[in-house]
């Protein structure tokens, strides 16, 4: 008798720790992606663990890592987040941000100028960095940096074309006319190393094909929409080069090569563009006006050709008392649009940075702003100050805003019906190494 009750302790021990360990095993308290924030101040890179559960950041082992250059101003991720690319603007040339008094982390260059570069790293199973080597664009005064949708390329936009003699509008008596160009590289799928497309289009004056791509001057930024390459640029004014147009290559995903589609680079009729966000169907610019109203959103689809054409409705009014609408993401579902506003404040009672949102009509891509309250008032969340960075995590649950006066991360949950944004259930704001410049995710796959 003692025997077979002594069995069934054992037995119900066994069952027990079985189903303590099938828990275990189905645990929802896990890291769902990394997350990436470039900081200026002493060129590095803050990298963090997303957690499942709550959202919270937990950083990454041995980060911060130094970012390989100077003045690190882009990053990104490729093949499915194997990779990650640094855009390191330089610092102390002509045209140059003046290079940090501070000093550099150890393995960062730490001089009085520096040239800019990109800097590939490999990801670990922690979300660990590890630098490789470095590349160099083919103009000066890189602004930003992307992959394609299928991550084999890696394209650099630069403010000054290698030689300007390839500027459609170029006017010696008017540097505002040099033109920018795209470099484009292709990405080894194995070790993610780069290699330099040529432009099989167009050649130089000696009949040697260009390495690069000429877009217009003063380029802003870039995105890319199915096979369309969009560039936004302040432009000098003339009817070849207008201010504040978008310029438009077509993009062969298997070769890399880009052609021009239109014959001059599109008017948007806004007055001051700062960022441009391609989503699967919509594309969107973000002008942030004179700085005395919040700005507004221009949403286009792709037509013929690449050409733009205005959503039913047109421009949208940016809401809230917030200037300097500066970037922003549509969140997996493509319902909603977070729009980060970096200031000043135009309101002595409201915050200074917000995050603005907006619901996208479907069939249509009308942008309305979110609403809440009898009063049906428009929907604005606080932000860290000075957001220059805002992204969704590969959860679809957590909205996060890399700060760059506040030297912080800030995190939100996104209420996945209605759109709105609470404050993440544990602590919101989690600290940078300096001052952030942009950020980007990956999901856990490793």
């Amino acid at each position: 008798m003692k025997l077979k009750k002594f069995g069934r302790i054992i037995l119900a021990l066994a069952v027990s720790l079985g189903t303590g360990l099938l828990v275990t095993s189905c645990t929802t308290d896990r890291t769902v992606g990394y997350l990436w924030v470039t900081s200026y101040q002493y060129n590095e890179i803050s990298g963090f663990r997303i957690n499942n559960n709550f959202g919270q950041l937990t950083p990454s082992a041995n980060s911060p890592y130094p970012s390989g250059g100077v003045n690190p101003i882009r990053i990104v991720t490729a093949d499915a987040g194997r990779f990650v690319f640094v855009l390191n603007a330089g610092c102390g040339g002509t045209g140059q941000a003046a290079c940090a008094s501070a000093p550099s982390t150890p393995g960062t260059p730490n001089s009085s100028q520096s040239s800019p570069n990109i800097s590939l790293f490999t990801v670990g199973g922690t979300g660990t960095l590890t630098y490789q080597q470095n590349y160099n664009s083919q103009g000066s005064y890189p602004v930003s940096i992307m992959t394609d949708t299928s991550g084999k390329y890696l394209m650099v936009l630069d403010s000054v074309a290698p030689d300007l003699s390839t500027c459609v509008a170029y006017n010696p008596g008017n540097p505002a006319s040099a033109c920018g160009d795209i470099t484009v590289f292709s990405i080894d799928p194995n070790t993610g190393r780069l290699s330099l497309i040529t432009n099989q289009q167009l050649k130089n004056s000696s009949g040697t094909n260009l390495t690069y791509f000429p877009v217009g001057s003063r380029p802003i930024d870039f995105a890319i929409s199915g096979t369309y390459v969009y560039t936004i640029e302040k432009g000098s004014g003339v009817a070849l080069d207008p201010f504040q147009a978008a310029f438009v290559y077509s993009f062969n995903g298997g070769t890399g090569q880009m052609v021009l589609t239109q014959n001059t680079p599109i008017p948007t009729n806004a007055s001051n563009l700062t960022y441009i966000y391609a989503a699967p169907q919509y594309i969107y610019m973000l002008d942030a006006g004179d700085g005395t109203t919040a700005g507004r959103i221009l949403p286009y689809t792709a037509g013929a050709n690449g050409a733009l054409q205005s959503v039913a409705g047109g421009a949208v009014l940016n809401t809230g008392t917030t200037a300097d609408p500066s970037t922003m993401v549509v969140d997996r579902t493509g319902k909603f649009v977070y729009i980060a506003n970096s200031g000043p404040n135009l309101s002595p009672t409201s915050p200074s940075s917000t995050v603005s949102a907006f619901f996208i009509t479907p069939n249509t891509g009308l942008l309305q702003p979110l609403s809440s309250g009898a009063a049906a008032n428009n929907v604005v969340f606080g932000s860290g100050s000075s957001p220059r960075c805002i992204l969704e995590d590969p959860s679809n649950q957590y909205l996060y805003t890399a700060n760059y006066v506040g030297s912080t991360i800030t995190g939100a949950i996104i209420n996945q019906a209605a759109g709105t944004l609470t404050n993440l259930r544990k602590n919101s704001s989690f600290t940078t190494a300096g001052n952030p410049t942009w950020c980007t995710v990956s999901g856990s796959l490793f």
